[in-house]
C-alpha cells in the first residue's frame, strides 16, 4: 500500500513538473504569456524575457498607429515589454468604455482613458490602489509628488488612496491668467501712464472714450470689453481681485486658513460690484460684455475701418488679437496690464495654481497580468528623457542634448533643442500628448530658445507671455498658503447627490444676481441683504459644508 502510494506521489510531482515546464513557455512569437519578474528602481529593460501587456487607448487623429509608432517601437526594445493596443474610437469612447467596465474583462492598463473613478475603482474595487507600489515600481512619479505641491491630495480618492497616475502640464502662464491687455499706443498717444490702480484705471477709460485716441475725428472708441465663454474673458474677475482675492469658478470659491468660502456674499464683492457698476453705467466697459461671445470681441479688435478696442481680458493676447486677425501693427499696440489696486490696498493676481494637475491619465485594472511592469512602464514618463521622447520624438531626431550657451525660456541654461517642430498633421514618431504627459515647469522652459528673439514674432509668443506673467502678475499672487484657490476635490458619490440641485440652483442665482447688480436692475444697497439670504435659503452653507470636507480629506495630511 506504502509503495503504491509512493508511486503516485512520484507520478504526480512528475507530471507537475512537466506542465509547470509547459506553461512557461514563450508562445510562438517568443512573447511570455506568463508573469515575469519586474527589475525595480530605474533599471531596464523592465523584464528579462519579452512580455505583452493590453493597453486600452482612445484614438488620436495627431497619432497614425499606435502599433508602428516610433516611440513605442523603441520603448518596446527599452523595456522588452510590447504592448497590444486596444484603440478605442474618439466619436464613441465614453460608451464604450462603459461596456468595458461592465463586461469586465479588462486590458492591463488604461492609457489616458477616464471614467466615473468614485464608482469602479473606489466602489466597485476593479481598479488596483497604487500607494505600496510606488516607492518600489514607480520612483520617478514618488520624486515627482514630492516636487508638486497638493499633487498627492489631487490624485487620491475618497478612500484615501491613489488608484490614477496623473498628467502634469505646468503652463506658467496659464496659472496667472486673468490677464487685462491695454493698448499701449493710445496711452502713448494721449501721454498716460499704464494705470495701477481702480481711479488711474477709471481715468484711463475716459480718456480713451473722450479724447479719440485713434485719430478719426468720431466718438468710436470703446475702452474696455470682455466676452462671456471665452478664455478668461470675464471681465469680472480681473478687477474683483483689486478688491477680494477672486477664482474663476461660479461660485468664486477659495481656501483662507484652511476654511472653504465663497467671496459671492463678502462685503467686498459688493464693493467690487459697485466698481465694475459704475464703469458699465458710464459706458467704460462695454455693455455687451456680458452677452456676446469670444468671436464677436475678436471682431471689435479686428475692426477694419479704425481701431477702436482700448483693452480687454483674455488669457493670452492673441486668444483675441493674433498677428492673422488684427494685422502686425496693431497687434504690436497691446501689452498686459498689471493687476489693479483697490482703495483699501487689495492687488492680487488669481494663481490657478492646481490646474497643472489632469488625474486619471494611468490606471491598472485588479486583474492585470503583471501590475508591477504596468507601472514601471509609466514612471519612466516621468523623467525628462522619457516625457521628452514621448512628446516629441526620439532623441537625435525629435531632440538633442543642449549645447553650451543655450538658454531657455527662463534665461537659465537650456536642458535641450527641439528638431522637429510642433506642426497640426498626422505624425508617427511620438505619442504626443497622449496619456501620461509629464511637463513640469523646468522641462518647458529648459527648452533652448533665441534669447533675442522677437517677442511679438510667432516663435517668441511663449517667452513673451512668460516674461509678462514674471513681471506683471506673479507679484501679485498670494505669497502663502493660506490663500489660494479652491484645489480639485473629489466628493463621495452620496455628497454629490446631497448638492447636485444645490449647486446648479447657487450658480445660476450668482450668475444672473451678479449682472443684475452691475447693470443697476438691483440695488446694491436696498437688495444686496436679501440676495445673501437667498444663497443661505438655497443651501450655501450645507454646498460648502460638503466641500469643507473633500477639502480635510484630500489636502489635511
Amino acid at each position: 500500500m506504502n509503495k503504491r502510494f509512493h508511486l503516485a506521489v512520484i507520478f504526480i510531482i512528475i507530471l507537475a513538473m512537466i506542465t509547470s515546464g509547459c506553461s512557461s513557455k514563450s508562445a510562438s512569437n517568443g512573447v511570455s504569456e506568463e508573469r515575469e519578474d519586474v527589475a525595480t528602481g530605474d533599471t531596464f529593460p523592465i523584464v528579462k524575457n519579452k512580455t505583452k501587456l493590453k493597453f486600452l487607448v482612445i484614438q488620436d487623429p495627431m497619432i497614425i498607429d499606435f502599433k508602428t509608432n516610433e516611440f513605442v517601437k523603441w520603448y518596446e526594445e527599452k523595456t522588452n515589454i510590447e504592448i497590444e493596443w486596444d484603440v478605442l474610437p474618439s466619436d464613441s469612447a465614453t460608451e464604450k468604455v462603459n461596456l468595458i467596465l461592465n463586461s469586465g474583462d479588462l486590458p492591463d492598463a488604461f492609457f489616458g482613458v477616464r471614467f466615473n473613478e468614485e464608482q469602479y475603482a473606489v466602489g466597485q474595487q476593479m481598479f488596483l490602489p497604487l500607494d505600496d507600489m510606488i516607492p518600489k515600481y514607480a520612483p520617478n512619479f514618488e520624486k515627482v509628488m514630492k516636487k508638486h505641491d497638493g499633487l498627492r491630495g489631487i490624485i487620491t480618492a475618497t478612500d484615501g488612496k491613489i488608484y490614477g497616475l496623473p498628467s502634469w502640464n505646468d503652463c506658467y502662464h496659464c496659472s496667472m491668467s486673468q490677464k487685462l491687455w491695454i493698448n499701449k499706443h493710445w496711452l502713448d498717444e494721449l501721454g498716460l501712464k499704464e494705470p495701477e490702480t481702480t481711479e488711474d484705471f477709471y481715468q484711463v477709460l475716459k480718456a480713451f472714450k473722450e479724447r479719440d485716441p485713434n485719430g478719426n475725428g468720431k466718438a468710436d472708441e470703446i475702452p474696455f470689453a470682455g466676452a462671456v465663454k471665452g478664455w478668461n474673458t470675464d471681465p469680472n474677475i480681473f478687477l474683483m481681485n483689486a478688491f477680494t482675492y477672486s477664482n474663476s469658478d461660479d461660485l468664486k470659491l477659495i481656501v483662507k486658513d484652511n476654511k472653504v468660502e465663497t467671496i459671492t456674499n463678502k462685503p467686498e464683492y459688493r464693493e467690487g460690484l459697485r466698481y465694475i457698476q459704475r464703469l458699465y453705467k458710464e459706458g467704460l466697459l462695454y455693455n455687451p460684455s456680458y452677452t456676446q461671445n469670444n468671436d464677436q470681441l475678436r471682431q471689435l479688435a479686428a475692426n477694419p475701418d479704425a481701431e477702436i478696442l482700448g483693452s480687454f481680458v483674455t488669457g493670452a493676447n492673441v486668444n483675441i488679437i493674433g498677428e492673422t486677425t488684427v494685422g502686425p501693427e496693431r497687434y504690436r499696440h497691446y501689452v498686459a496690464m498689471a493687476p489693479l489696486e483697490g482703495p483699501n490696498g487689495v492687488r492680487y493676481a488669481t494663481h490657478s495654481k492646481y490646474d497643472a494637475a489632469v488625474p486619471g491619465a494611468f490606471y491598472i485594472p485588479a486583474t492585470s497580468k503583471n501590475p508591477e511592469a504596468a507601472l514601471r512602464w509609466a514612471d519612466f514618463l516621468y523623467t525628462l528623457e522619457g516625457a521628452t521622447t514621448k512628446k516629441i520624438g526620439l532623441k537625435g531626431i525629435g531632440w538633442e542634448d543642449s549645447k553650451p550657451g543655450d538658454v531657455g525660456l527662463n534665461d537659465e541654461p537650456a536642458l535641450y533643442r527641439t528638431l522637429i517642430p510642433y506642426v497640426e498633421e498626422p505624425q508617427n514618431h511620438s505619442l504626443m500628448q497622449i496619456g501620461i504627459n509629464y511637463a513640469p515647469e523646468d522641462f518647458r522652459f529648459g527648452e533652448a530658445v533665441d534669447p533675442n528673439v522677437d517677442p511679438f514674432a510667432a516663435e517668441g509668443l511663449e517667452k513673451m507671455l512668460r516674461d509678462e506673467t514674471k513681471n506683471k502678475y506673479e507679484p501679485y499672487a498670494p505669497k502663502t498658503d493660506s490663500l489660494s484657490v479652491l484645489p480639485p476635490i473629489k466628493l463621495k458619490d452620496e455628497d454629490s447627490q446631497q448638492i447636485q440641485t444645490i449647486s446648479v440652483e447657487l450658480a445660476n442665482y450668482v450668475k444672473e444676481s451678479t449682472i443684475r447688480f452691475i447693470t443697476g436692475d438691483l440695488s446694491l444697497d436696498k437688495d444686496w441683504d436679501n440676495y445673501v439670504q437667498n444663497l443661505d435659503n438655497i443651501g450655501l452653507g450645507k454646498y460648502l459644508d460638503v466641500y469643507q470636507q473633500g477639502y480635510e480629506r484630500q489636502y489635511n495630511e
